[in-house]
């Protein structure tokens, strides 16, 4: 009968010993995640220089909208055929 009884809390002790590394682990991870997730918080840097300068005009390249790439300057050129080439066609008036 005291060998049931011995047994039974040594399985309680491992149970419980299970339960608190693995509340341990979980713990860790979370602090991990969670310091990954929050990435840098010291700022932008002083010296940065903004990408895009005119924010009115959007860039056709993705990678430029996500400040990865340098957008290249359009010329008054450029754009004015990029402009009429947008304009809808004037169509004729419908019946």
């Amino acid at each position: 009968m005291a060998e049931q009884k011995q047994s039974a809390i040594q399985r309680i002790q491992v149970g419980l010993v299970g339960l608190v590394v693995v509340l341990l682990f979980v713990t860790l991870a979370n602090m991990v995640l969670d310091r990954v997730s929050d990435g840098p918080q010291t700022g932008a840097m002083p010296d940065a220089t903004p990408l895009i300068v005119d924010k009115d005009k959007t860039p056709d390249e993705p990678l430029a909208e996500l400040g990865v790439t340098p957008v290249a300057k359009e010329t008054d050129a450029e754009r004015a055929a990029k402009d009429t080439a947008k304009a809808p066609l004037s169509s004729a008036p419908t019946r």
